[in-house]
């Protein structure tokens, strides 16, 4: 104990000595009016040691701003601008002003800023040779660096504070926001996830630094120490270099959250010849495997080490895209007939698979017999794969995820598949079938005929169906336009606004609630509403925008499973003037009819086919489940309404998030 306080002492020193020199480094700064472009001759300004540059690098068909290492065998981006926003190209133009950094493209009058908002007394810029790009004001103060906005990195000398993440690259060419993120939290503990949840559970690796207070931060020195350290804590080491400084060698760390999920401390050794090499001091974990969601849906994680993990398909399963393993896998047979059949095992087989476990929950799970277990997933249509372990059989809808295999895993799975090669009955040719020529094309004329007919008489019925249709949705919505005792009806009339209106109501776009795949999300108000929640009436805002959760690509996802539930149901997602009042809520009328076999209630008397109804309904009821890990990929949800993929029977979209 008496070691600690000297051991932060030493830390705190060299954190100070860190910071001072970050800030004084003040040499080759830039003056206001200098520009980069990636069509002229400077492209990018260097750090005076030039290990460092900052300024438009080659991203896939554009360009991207950030800073990068230079002289490595290898592009190491170490921070890069606006990650997920569209690349820019030949005609762009940095340019350092009073108001920061913009970013013009050709000849537009409209201009972008790199950081958030426009920075007033800008006076001058540097990139100084920690890794840090600074802005100064008049009074040579920093009043924005790159440090405070860290996307996959943080160097040494730089902090990572309470409620600030690092998130993953989508590759190592590719600095597009990945699908991990670390995360500070406020308790003190810092923890990787996959980006599609945050629930505490699903975290793959912990510092193990919970409850040591609020001002806990995670620190890299340019020594090489990767620690954690608060009033509580005191001093919590993680990871150091194992290389001394040398003469003729600058030794350089960085700590990043690697695509594969893994967070690791890097040191680069540049020598006077100018040559260079990269060492991996630390890793978080040793295997692959135990980063969740490593493997998408539907996949699981086999192998042994950081760099021999390989995806595998479960039994009846196929890559969504087999150049892209890691994407998850989709079923590869249809699991409609199972409940329309007597007898499921007749239609079905299962295939066992050993030392295999997932993180997903059970919908049911009691004691029986191993191959007890394996028959009543087989009669189960809502079975698609049962684990059993000691003597416990746990029952699970599909699809799974965080599934890896190990063999210290004492596991058995059961996967229900499609038999294939089901012998069909032979049909007989008799001899009394066998006519003339003549008579067969009559019997032919005579069947085309009947056909055509019957086709021309749907059509022209069809045809007088869709008209009153239409009539009558007229005037329910005229009769429903013109009634004043309808009360709330008003509130929840969609209607259209103009761009001045919007403007107004959001105060001139001030303040931005987030950023989804199809736009920018702004707080508002709209006269003659109550606070924002008719804007999020309009906009089908998901769950975790009101609980303050970290927003993902599945929030797009529940506006589209809206939106096709009413395609669906050809109504409002919120709808007064229905006879009962669990008619009011679309979501929750949808699941109620759907679990309870009455999915013609949803289209009244209209003519549609069920399967098709069916599984739109399923698709519709996945993409808006309230836990946004549970939601599908676009691109599974396209192939799912296809049928090409498997849809399973959806859980209640309001109780998936309390369950998991």
């Amino acid at each position: 104990m008496a070691s600690m306080p000297v051991l932060l002492l030493v830390l705190v020193f060299l954190l100070s000595v860190d910071y001072a020199n970050a800030q004084t480094n003040h040499s080759n700064n830039i003056s206001l009016g200098s520009s980069l472009s990636p069509d002229a001759n400077l492209t990018s300004w260097l750090s005076p040691s030039r290990h460092f540059a900052f300024g438009f690098y080659p991203h896939g068909d554009g360009f991207a701003i950030g800073i990068w290492l230079i002289n490595q065998t290898e592009k190491t981006v170490t921070w890069t601008a606006n990650r997920d926003d569209p690349l820019v190209f030949s005609n762009a133009t940095l340019e350092l002003t009073r108001d920061g950094l913009q970013l013009r493209i050709g000849a537009v009058k409209n201009i972008a800023y790199i950081h958030d908002t426009p920075l007033n007394e800008t006076a001058s810029a540097a990139m100084l040779d920690s890794g840090n790009f600074v802005l100064y004001n008049s009074s040579s103060v920093v009043h924005w660096q790159t440090f405070e906005q860290p996307t996959d990195t943080i160097l040494g000398g730089q902090n990572l504070s309470t409620f600030v993440s690092l998130v993953s690259s989508v590759s190592t060419s590719n600095q597009s926001s990945g699908q991990f993120f670390l995360y500070m939290h406020y308790d003190g503990n810092l923890a990787a996830y996959p980006r599609s949840t945050y629930a505490p559970s699903d975290s793959f690796w912990s510092s193990g630094t919970n409850n040591s207070g609020t001002d806990v931060m995670l620190t890299l020195n340019r020594s090489g120490v990767l620690f954690l350290h608060g009033d509580r804590l005191g001093v919590h080491i993680l990871a150091r270099s194992h290389y001394p400084d040398k003469k003729n060698v600058t030794i350089i760390h960085r700590a990043t959250l690697d695509t594969d999920g893994i967070f690791r401390l890097y040191s680069h050794h540049f020598e006077s010849d100018n040559s260079s090499s990269m060492v991996v001091e630390w890793s978080s974990l040793a295997n692959q495997c135990e980063v969740g969601g490593f493997c998408g849906w539907s996949s699981y994680c086999s192998g042994v080490g950081a760099n021999k993990a390989e995806c595998k398909c479960y039994p009846g399963f196929e890559f969504v895209d087999t150049s892209n393993k890691f994407l998850g896998c989709y079923r590869n047979f249809n699991n409609n007939d199972c409940r329309r059949s007597k007898d499921p095992a007749m239609l079905y087989r299962i295939v066992p698979l050993e030392n295999i476990l997932w993180g997903d929950y059970p919908y049911s799970s009691e004691q029986m017999k191993k191959e007890d277990c394996k028959i009543s997933c087989l009669k189960d249509c809502n079975c698609g794969a049962a684990l059993y372990t000691g003597d416990s059989c746990a029952k699970y809808r599909l699809p799974l995820r965080y599934s890896r295999a190990s063999k210290s895993i004492s596991a058995t799975a059961f996967f229900k598949v499609i038999r294939k090669n089901i012998p069909t009955p032979p049909i007989a040719l008799h001899p009394e079938t066998v006519g003339p020529k003549i008579e067969r094309k009559r019997g032919l004329i005579l069947v085309l005929g009947i056909t055509l007919g019957s086709i021309s008489c749907l059509c022209f019925m069809f045809a007088i169906y869709t008209i009153f249709r239409y009539k009558h949705q007229v005037y329910r919505y005229r009769t429903l336009s013109e009634n004043t005792n309808l009360g709330l009806i008003e509130e929840f009339t969609l209607r259209s606004f103009s761009y001045n209106e919007l403007e107004q109501a959001t105060d001139g776009f001030k303040e931005e609630l987030g950023k989804g795949t199809s736009g920018v999300v702004y707080q508002g108000t709209i006269p003659g509403a109550v606070g924002d929640e008719r804007t999020a009436g309009y906009f089908y805002l998901a769950p975790e925008w009101k609980l303050n959760a970290f927003i993902s690509i599945k929030a797009d996802i529940y506006s589209f499973g809206i939106v096709l539930l009413e395609i669906v149901c050809c109504r409002r997602s919120i709808e007064v003037n229905v006879p009962t009042t669990d008619e009011i809520i679309l979501s929750s009328w949808v699941y109620d009819c759907f679990m309870a076999g009455e999915l013609e209630k949803l289209v009244e008397d209209e003519n549609v086919d069920f399967v098709t109804l069916e599984r739109m309904v399923k698709v519709g009821l996945w993409c808006i489940q309230e836990d946004p890990a549970l939601r599908p990929l676009m691109k599974n949800a396209i192939l799912m309404l296809e049928g090409t993929m498997d849809v399973p029977v959806p859980p209640s979209p309001v109780r998936s998030l309390v369950v998991s």
